[in-house]
C-alpha cells in the first residue's frame, strides 16, 4: 500500500515547545515558515523522502457521504470484518480503538482466506491514515470516508498519500495560527523530523534515539527505510 515507510518510522512523544514556536513563525499567505535567516517550508519532497509516501498518482478525494449507524456498521463488517459497537461510532468517525482491539484479537496466518488478509490489513490502514497521517485532535477516532479508497486493495498505491498528508498539514498549521485557536491536530511528528534534520540545533539528544525498535532480522535491515527512520 505504501505505508510501510510511515510504519517503521514510528512515532514519538511530540515536543510541544517546538510545535509552538513553529505555529508562531507560520505564515499562512505564503505557506512557509518565517525565521530570522529567511522563509522554510515542508515540502512533498520532504514527505517522500522521511515516510517514503508516494506523492504522484491520483489525488484523494472523496464524497462524505452520511450514513446512520447501522449502515455504517454494515459496511465495516463488509470491508473491515467486524461489527464496532455503536459507542464506537461518532457521526462519520469510528474509534482507533475498536480497530485495535480488533486486530489484536484477530488471528491471521498464512493459511488465512484472502478476504480475511484484506479486511485486516483494511484495519490496520485506517490505523495508520486516522492515528499518524491525518489524526484528529485527540488521535482517537479516523475518518470512515477513506474506506473509499481502500475498496480496492491493489490500487491504493496508486494514491498521492504523500500530497494529502501535506495538504492537512499545512491546513492544520493556518487554522492554528488563528488567535482563538488553543489546539493543532495534524502529521506532526513528520514536521518534528523535519524540523530536527534540517534545523539541527534544536535537537539538543539523538543519542539513543532510535525511532525502530527491530522485531525481526527482516526489519533489522533497515538500510532500505526511508529517511526519517534511518
Amino acid at each position: 500500500m505504501g505505508f510501510y515507510g510511515v510504519l517503521m518510522c514510528g512515532s514519538r512523544r511530540y515536543d510541544n515547545h517546538l510545535i509552538t514556536a513553529l505555529v508562531e513563525r507560520w505564515r499562512h499567505e505564503t505557506h512557509t515558515f518565517h525565521f530570522r535567516c529567511g522563509e522554510a517550508t515542508i515540502t512533498l519532497q520532504d514527505i517522500s523522502i522521511i515516510w517514503g509516501l508516494p506523492i504522484d498518482g491520483e489525488p484523494i478525494i472523496g464524497i462524505d457521504v452520511s450514513h446512520r449507524v447501522e449502515e455504517w456498521q454494515h459496511i465495516c463488517l463488509n470491508l473491515l470484518g467486524f461489527t464496532p459497537l455503536t459507542s464506537h461510532f461518532k457521526g462519520g468517525h469510528l474509534s482507533i480503538t475498536a480497530l485495535y482491539e480488533y486486530c489484536m484479537a484477530a488471528r491471521i496466518d498464512d493459511n488465512s482466506p484472502d478476504i480475511d488478509v484484506v479486511k485486516y490489513t483494511h484495519c490496520v490502514a485506517l490505523m495508520i491514515i486516522g492515528g499518524i497521517m491525518v489524526p484528529d485532535y485527540q488521535g482517537e477516532s479516523v475518518r470512515l470516508i477513506f474506506l473509499q479508497l481502500l475498496r480496492d486493495i491493489e490500487r491504493i498505491r496508486s494514491y498521492s498519500w504523500g500530497s494529502a498528508v501535506l495538504a492537512f498539514l499545512y491546513r492544520e498549521l493556518c487554522n492554528a495560527t488563528r488567535i482563538e485557536k488553543a489546539i493543532i491536530s495534524g502529521p506532526l511528528f513528520i514536521l518534528q523530523v523535519w524540523v530536527w534534520s534540517r534545523i539541527t540545533f534544536v535537537n539538543l539528544d539523538m543519542n539513543g534515539l532510535s525511532l525502530i525498535v527491530p522485531q525481526n532480522e527482516f526489519e533489522k535491515n533497515i538500510s532500505y527505510a526511508p529517511y526519517g527512520a534511518r
